[in-house]
Protein backbone atom coordinates (compact mmCIF):
# COMPACT_ATOMS: atom_id res chain seq x y z
CA UNK A 1 0.00 0.00 0.00
CA UNK A 2 0.48 3.76 -0.36
CA UNK A 3 2.68 5.27 2.07
CA UNK A 4 -0.04 7.46 4.39
CA UNK A 5 2.38 9.38 6.74
CA UNK A 6 3.22 12.70 4.70
CA UNK A 7 -1.22 12.93 4.88
CA UNK A 8 -1.55 12.06 8.74
CA UNK A 9 -0.90 16.47 9.42
CA UNK A 10 -3.25 17.55 6.89
CA UNK A 11 -6.38 18.34 8.71
CA UNK A 12 -8.68 18.28 5.57
CA UNK A 13 -7.33 14.76 4.56
CA UNK A 14 -8.03 13.57 8.18
CA UNK A 15 -11.87 15.12 8.45
CA UNK A 16 -12.20 13.57 4.81
CA UNK A 17 -10.96 10.24 5.97
CA UNK A 18 -12.76 10.17 9.26
CA UNK A 19 -15.84 10.96 7.58
CA UNK A 20 -15.05 8.61 4.69
CA UNK A 21 -15.20 6.01 7.19
CA UNK A 22 -18.14 6.67 9.18
CA UNK A 23 -20.24 6.51 5.53
CA UNK A 24 -18.59 2.87 5.12
CA UNK A 25 -19.49 1.95 8.64
CA UNK A 26 -22.77 3.89 8.56
CA UNK A 27 -23.52 1.60 5.55
CA UNK A 28 -23.76 -1.60 7.32
CA UNK A 29 -25.23 -0.41 10.52
CA UNK A 30 -22.37 0.13 12.73
CA UNK A 31 -21.53 3.58 14.15
CA UNK A 32 -18.55 5.58 14.57
CA UNK A 33 -18.41 9.13 15.87
CA UNK A 34 -15.07 11.47 15.64
CA UNK A 35 -14.33 14.31 17.64
CA UNK A 36 -12.48 15.79 15.06
CA UNK A 37 -9.07 16.25 16.74
CA UNK A 38 -6.42 15.94 13.91
CA UNK A 39 -3.86 15.13 16.57
CA UNK A 40 -5.21 11.97 17.34
CA UNK A 41 -7.25 11.15 14.38
CA UNK A 42 -5.64 8.07 13.72
CA UNK A 43 -5.45 6.50 16.79
CA UNK A 44 -9.62 7.66 17.72
CA UNK A 45 -10.77 5.79 14.57
CA UNK A 46 -8.20 2.83 14.96
CA UNK A 47 -9.85 2.71 18.58
CA UNK A 48 -13.25 2.94 17.35
CA UNK A 49 -12.71 0.22 14.59
CA UNK A 50 -11.30 -2.54 16.01
CA UNK A 51 -13.57 -3.50 18.43
CA UNK A 52 -15.90 -3.53 15.21
CA UNK A 53 -13.74 -5.53 13.63
CA UNK A 54 -13.58 -7.91 16.13
CA UNK A 55 -17.04 -7.98 16.59
CA UNK A 56 -17.97 -8.85 13.03
CA UNK A 57 -15.29 -11.48 12.54
CA UNK A 58 -16.69 -13.13 16.05
CA UNK A 59 -20.49 -13.05 14.78
CA UNK A 60 -21.03 -12.48 11.33
CA UNK A 61 -18.18 -13.15 8.76
CA UNK A 62 -20.36 -12.06 6.22
CA UNK A 63 -21.14 -9.34 7.07
CA UNK A 64 -17.46 -8.18 7.63
CA UNK A 65 -16.55 -10.09 4.10
CA UNK A 66 -18.93 -7.10 2.67
CA UNK A 67 -17.59 -4.34 4.55
CA UNK A 68 -14.06 -4.96 3.04
CA UNK A 69 -15.72 -4.98 -0.34
CA UNK A 70 -17.33 -1.81 0.56
CA UNK A 71 -13.80 -0.01 1.56
CA UNK A 72 -12.25 -2.21 -1.06
CA UNK A 73 -9.58 -4.17 1.14
CA UNK A 74 -9.07 -7.55 -0.97
CA UNK A 75 -8.93 -11.23 0.84
CA UNK A 76 -4.95 -10.90 -0.95
CA UNK A 77 -4.04 -7.84 1.05
CA UNK A 78 -5.11 -8.94 4.06
CA UNK A 79 -3.11 -12.45 3.67
CA UNK A 80 -0.38 -10.68 2.71
CA UNK A 81 -0.63 -7.97 5.79
CA UNK A 82 -0.98 -10.73 7.95
CA UNK A 83 2.37 -13.05 6.54
CA UNK A 84 4.51 -10.08 7.05
CA UNK A 85 3.21 -8.91 10.71
CA UNK A 86 3.46 -11.68 13.09
CA UNK A 87 3.06 -9.74 16.26
CA UNK A 88 -0.19 -8.09 15.82
CA UNK A 89 -3.62 -9.41 15.75
CA UNK A 90 -5.83 -10.02 13.21
CA UNK A 91 -8.39 -7.43 13.52
CA UNK A 92 -5.25 -4.72 14.26
CA UNK A 93 -3.71 -5.80 10.95
CA UNK A 94 -7.51 -5.24 9.41
CA UNK A 95 -8.46 -1.76 11.19
CA UNK A 96 -4.73 -0.63 9.74
CA UNK A 97 -6.02 -1.77 6.47
CA UNK A 98 -8.95 0.17 6.65
CA UNK A 99 -7.71 3.01 7.54
CA UNK A 100 -4.96 3.21 5.01
CA UNK A 101 -7.33 2.48 2.34
CA UNK A 102 -9.68 5.36 3.26
CA UNK A 103 -7.11 7.75 3.45
CA UNK A 104 -5.94 6.85 0.37
CA UNK A 105 -9.38 6.59 -1.36
CA UNK A 106 -9.68 10.41 0.47
CA UNK A 107 -6.34 11.49 -1.16
CA UNK A 108 -7.28 10.35 -4.81
CA UNK A 109 -10.31 11.87 -4.90
CA UNK A 110 -8.82 15.25 -4.00
CA UNK A 111 -5.81 15.06 -6.37
CA UNK A 112 -8.22 13.94 -9.37
CA UNK A 113 -11.10 16.47 -8.26
CA UNK A 114 -9.01 19.01 -9.80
Amino acid sequence: MTDITPYLNRLDIINDTAQQVIKDFGMTGMTIKFSGDPQNAYSELFSQILPLIEKLQKESFQNFYNLMYRIDVSEGQIKKAVAESKDRSFSEIVTELILQRELIKVVFRKQYSK
